[in-house]
């Protein structure tokens, strides 16, 4: 993956959560993030999800990430939520 993608990536699950919960605090915003990556090549696949959403006293945050190469297959996921 490029130092590009990777700063962006890393930059998106950094601020992501921030403005989540940030927003929340606003009495009338609801907030709505969705970021979503996909790669596949001939040195392996990748994929990332990413969704905040805030509104209503409540705020939600779902990461996850998949990787498969010639090394083997990573997948990971965390959800929080509060009400």
């Amino acid at each position: 993956m490029q130092k590009k993608t990777l700063r962006r990536v890393a930059f998106t699950a950094v601020i992501a959560p921030a403005l989540a919960l940030g927003a929340s605090t606003m009495a009338s915003a609801d907030a709505y993030y969705v970021s979503e990556t996909n790669k596949a090549g001939p040195d392996g696949a990748y994929s990332h999800l990413l969704k905040a959403k805030s509104g209503d006293g409540e705020t939600w945050f779902h990461e996850s990430h998949s990787k498969a190469n010639e090394d083997g297959a990573h997948s990971s996921s965390t959800t929080s939520g509060s009400d």
